[in-house]
């Protein structure tokens, strides 16, 4: 009754978990909507797209050789990084084993096998191994995120939760297998239930037999064992046991662990543990089935579409209604490996900022969470508008992941959605700042004034070798002349228009006029300023670092 319930309320959960997720993915949208789309209108886009595919032979070969190449044998990876690969080879393929020929064995396994039985050989070696391979990629995936530097930024608890309950469900496996062999009550189970033997006769000596060779111990009786109570009892075996038993040596974990529990062996059987270690197992089996759609278990049936997407279309999807169902749909791919946060060019900066939006598979969690409702308080906004920012959109992460997500698509609509959104890149916030300074500034006609002194933003710049240039300018306008800018503007009247006079402003102490200057904010860091300046003035770079004073004043960091 308890398996029962229990299955079907698991199955329940999971059924309505991922009906939810197939809806949201052609329901939600990243990025500004620019262009509405129903829900019907990506269902049908997508129905088409797939129908193109099944009805090319074409597409249907590269489907083929998608599935074979990046899915089951999963060559990129491979090629990548050959640790990782063997880690999700052995989860991967070991998961699979026991889900479909061992949890779904009577739909699976006795249809291929005509002669199937989960305790006859091979398939007792073979569950075995396909256990091993999962505890094997569940240790290298605790190495790795324990050893790497950035996996060790980005592992969070629901991580470690994901690796622990796949880690319950196999040693429990073992564990349960191994009580199987030791208990005497599983034993008698069998016998009432398959036996036709003479109990006073017969029984003795299958006892004899499976005590000495298939490790089953009976507690409280005393089993005599002679050459002839054992060949009888291989003959009963034979007759009654041997079709559906095998010698449980086979099971090459689960024996040895039922020699290790020897020493309790008594104490198991009297109290029936075995039923208590069967509860845990299907128990935390089912428990994994219910939390599959709602944590990064969904991957394990996300991540193999994605990857024959990527592999079919790449970064080349062509219509809109399917490019807004896969962003939606990747950020369910992402298994969170953090192979793209190991190859980001400005994953150091989280040393200087301490943001963990800087990591790229940090975004891809907060970006789905966003997608899905969950809301983020100011602090929050700004921090995760200026981890978004800083990518210099290299597009090394998308070329990198393991899952075959277009993260490059996903960070250019969520930018415009945070521009959307008056988050737009903390650069262009801070000039519109600067310009309503100005604008606030407008009419005043008091003039200038040459404060005596040492200003300290003028003090910290001539600590700088690049920016301490600025003393060597005499306003000879090369700057000026061969500025880009200020050849599409032809504006040079108003101060703070031209590099020239940013320059001057410091030369004469006025700081707070140079951070303020549009050029400064509209430089187009194509540095032919300073390249030109006959006093080689670091112009550009120098801008560079009042722009990075003004961020430090505005964001504090």
């Amino acid at each position: 009754m308890l398996y029962t319930w229990s299955f079907f309320i698991a199955l329940a959960v999971f059924l309505i978990g991922i009906i939810y997720r197939i809806i949201g993915y052609f329901r939600l949208n990243i990025g500004p909507d620019r262009v509405e789309f129903t829900t019907a209108d990506r269902i049908k886009a997508f129905l088409s797209s797939l129908f193109g595919i099944l009805v090319s032979p074409v597409q249907m070969f590269n489907l083929f050789k998608t599935v074979i190449l990046n899915v089951v044998f999963q060559v990129p990876l491979m090629r990548q990084d050959p640790l990782k690969w063997f880690m999700h080879i052995c989860i991967y393929w070991g998961f699979f084993g026991l889900l479909f020929f061992h949890a779904l064995e009577g739909y699976v396994s006795e249809v291929i096998f005509s002669d199937y039985q989960s305790t006859l050989t091979p398939f007792l070696a073979l569950r075995n191994m396909a256990g091993v391979m999962v505890m094997a990629g569940v240790g290298i995936a605790v190495y790795r995120r324990k050893t790497n530097f950035r996996l060790k930024q980005i592992s969070k608890h629901h991580d470690y939760l994901a690796i622990v309950l796949l880690a319950v469900i196999m040693i429990s496996g073992f564990g349960l297998e191994a009580a199987k062999i030791i208990s005497s009550g599983v034993f008698y189970d069998m016998v009432d239930e398959y036996g036709a033997m003479d109990d006073d006769e017969e029984l003795p000596a299958l006892k004899a037999v499976w005590q000495e060779e298939f490790n089953v111990h009976f507690p409280g009786e005393t089993i005599p064992v002679t050459p002839e109570l054992m060949e009888e009892g291989w003959l009963v075996n034979e007759d009654n046991c041997a079709a559906c038993h095998s010698n449980p040596r086979w099971a090459f974990v689960s024996y040895p662990v039922s020699i290790a529990m020897t020493p309790v062996a008594g104490f198991f059987n009297r109290n029936r543990l075995d039923l208590l270690l069967l509860n845990i197992h299907f128990l935390s089996c089912f428990l994994g089935l219910a939390y599959l759609p709602f944590s990064k278990f969904r991957h394990i049936l996300t991540t193999p579409i994605s990857l024959i997407i990527s592999g079919l279309a790449g970064q080349q999807i062509k219509r809109d209604e399917n490019k807004a169902t896969r962003r939606v749909f990747d950020l369910s791919a992402c298994i969170q490996c953090g192979t793209c946060t190991s190859y980001c060019a400005v994953g150091p900066l989280f040393e200087i900022f301490n943001n963990q939006w800087v990591f790229p598979s940090e975004r891809v969690i907060r970006i789905r969470e966003w997608a899905w409702g969950r809301a983020m308080d100011k602090e929050s906004r700004d921090a995760f508008s200026q981890g978004s920012f800083l990518c210099t959109m290299c597009n090394k992460c998308s070329q990198v992941c393991t899952a075959g997500m277009n993260l490059q698509d996903i960070w250019k609509e969520t930018r415009a959605q945070l521009a959307e959104a008056f988050l737009p890149d903390p650069v262009i916030r801070i000039r519109e700042l600067c310009e309503k300074h100005q604008s606030e500034k407008a009419g005043v006609k008091t003039p200038v004034v040459l404060k005596p002194g040492k200003n300290p933003v003028v003090q910290s710049l001539k600590k700088s070798f690049q920016a301490a240039t600025f003393s060597n300018c005499y306003t000879c306008l090369t700057c000026t002349n061969s500025c880009p800018v200020v050849g599409v503007t032809g504006e040079t009247r108003e101060f703070g228009s031209a590099p020239h006079q940013v320059i001057h402003a410091l030369v004469l102490g006025q700081a707070e006029l140079a951070k303020d200057a549009s050029i400064v904010w509209n430089c187009l860091t194509c540095y032919k300023c300073q390249e030109n300046c006959p006093q080689g003035v670091r112009i550009t770079d120098i801008f560079y670092q009042l722009k990075n004073i003004v961020h430090h004043q505005e964001f504090g960091i």
